[in-house]
């Protein structure tokens, strides 16, 4: 780090080997300052892949699109990438990059072509300072030191990747003194529409079919007799699985090459992409299984109601419905429970899409169990505590969930790790507005559903079936606002960046 002198060369050069754009970058040249004016220190650390021993782009990859060289090189196929960005999340140093012009993801490959000629890479070769080498070690050598040797000033924690870089700093450097130049300037993430419609309608109905199944065996168990809501849970849970196809279809365009989409569950030993595809997959299975099963019974009356309705098979559909779709969610939350993403990196991530199934799951059976009594004219009685029970677990599940975002947002207001301060700054000020709106439509639903518990409490009119499908609205409405702010307010660990750089990404996102 003494040597480097900030001159960019590097940048540039591994830029015109690899045909790289602007906005595409694989070696960045970061800028570390510290003390008080007039007496500071700045210094410039240049950063490319670390070819790392326990590589998270790697473990992260759902295609196998990784793989290392003999010479301990971190290789990327382009070929074999389906652009799920997922190694990107995972790298603690920001290595891999998205170019969606291509489709994929690319990364640094220490120019192995050129090692392979008896070259230098470009960015050894064009440094003028000789602050970049190559050197040959052992990988007892790099596990003896990259505790050590791995750690730069404001650098992630190299026990999570073990990199084979080795940083040498200026002579009585404290690393500790020094902070990243960008360190204030933050900026929202992508949004990820295609994976927030995902996530939130796939929870809508797991959570769905969950009490949907529960009172389906609950009105079996009391009444020993056919279902005596009718056609009502087939339609019911005919539309959850419409909504779950839909949903998964529609996340193969966060996919920059969506037509190899099947390739994502190459890795489901290490993966959890490749895990979640799987688990949803079953899910929507079991879903079509049960749906089947239910139509041909009390739907087409093809199989006797009352000899089937509660036979072993349907309560084993309907379980491993339920089942499946819970795993489907905890693998969906382990996805972005990486230590390069604190504020992703908790178990409030899973807790936050189990409440969501909670939350909308409920709420969804409610709207179908009053649409069904008003059409049918059924009495309010055979299913109001159903109807109770549902909206009442909404209620109780939405205000833990208020109680626990606003506590966590006090507590990364104050926490020591940066990333976390950075999310809450993001909540606190760029999406202040949106956050209020969340908050008001959660407070709205909370209103509601109290109203209609302690005033309505049965379906009488059409007015109250609108009350309940406008009471889901407002929430689904608040769970899309959720997710998106989960989405764009997570800050990523990384190297040092360029604060010209970071200004412009600041100033430039929308608020």
């Amino acid at each position: 780090m003494d040597q480097c002198i900030g001159c960019h060369s590097c940048e540039v050069a591994c830029a015109e080997q690899n045909g790289l754009s602007p906005e595409h970058v694989w070696r960045r040249v970061g800028e570390v300052e510290a003390g008080s004016f007039p007496h500071t220190q700045k210094l410039f650390v240049s950063s490319g892949c670390n070819h790392c021993l326990d590589a998270a782009c790697m473990s992260a990859c759902p295609t196998d699109s990784y793989h290392v060289t003999d010479k301990g090189v971190v290789i990327h196929d382009d070929e074999s990438c389906i652009g799920c960005q997922y190694c990107t999340w995972a790298c603690p140093y920001g290595v891999p990059v998205y170019q969606a012009d291509r489709g994929i993801v690319t990364k640094c490959d220490m120019c192995h072509n050129r090692l392979e000629a008896g070259q230098d890479p470009a960015c050894v070769q064009a440094c003028p300072a000789e602050a970049i080498k190559i050197e040959k070690v052992t990988v007892g050598e790099v596990l003896a030191t990259y505790m050590e040797v791995g750690q730069g000033p404001a650098m992630p924690d190299p026990a999570i990747t073990i990199p084979s870089t080795k940083i040498t700093l200026p002579v009585g450097m404290n690393i500790a003194d020094f902070k990243k130049v960008d360190q204030a300037l933050v900026h929202p993430e992508q949004p990820h529409s295609p994976l927030i419609a995902m996530t939130i309608f796939t929870q809508m109905a797991v959570g769905g079919f969950i009490f949907a199944f529960l009172f389906d065996v609950l009105q079996h168990l009391t009444l020993s007799a056919a279902n005596p809501w009718g056609k009502t849970t087939v339609y019911f849970s005919a539309s959850m699985l419409a909504v779950t196809l839909v949903s998964l279809l529609a996340s193969t365009l966060h996919l920059g090459r969506p037509i190899y989409a099947y390739r994502a569950i190459k890795c489901w030993r290490t993966s959890w992409l490749s895990r979640e595809v799987l688990a949803l997959g079953l899910f929507a299975q079991m879903a079509s299984l049960y749906v089947v099963f239910l139509l041909l019974t009390d739907g087409l009356g093809w199989l006797n109601s009352a000899v089937w309705g509660a036979s072993p098979l349907r309560w084993l559909l309907g379980a491993s419905t339920c089942v499946s779709g819970l795993i489907g969610i905890y693998a969906s939350s382990r996805i972005y429970r990486v230590p390069a993403r604190p504020a992703w990196n908790s178990v409030k991530t899973t807790w936050n899409f189990y409440s969501t199934a909670l939350i909308l799951g409920p709420l969804t059976v409610a709207c179908a169990l009053a649409l069904s009594g008003f059409l049918t004219q059924r009495p309010a009685e055979s299913y109001r505590v159903y109807l109770c029970f549902s909206l009442a677990s909404c209620g109780i599940v939405l205000a833990l969930k208020s109680v626990l975002n606003a506590y966590t947002l006090k507590q990364r207001a104050h926490s020591a790790v940066d990333e976390l301060k950075a999310t809450a700054q993001l909540y606190t000020q760029w999406f202040y507005r949106l956050r209020g709106l969340r908050n008001v439509l959660a407070g709205s639903t909370l209103i509601l559903l109290f109203y209609w518990l302690t005033v309505r409490g049965a379906v009488t009119s059409a007015y109250d079936v609108l009350f309940l499908f406008g009471t889901l609205a407002v929430q689904v409405a608040y769970s899309l606002i959720t997710r998106y702010l989960f989405y764009v307010t997570v800050v990523p660990k990384n190297i040092p960046g360029n604060f010209l750089i970071a200004a412009q990404q600041a100033a430039g996102a929308p608020r």
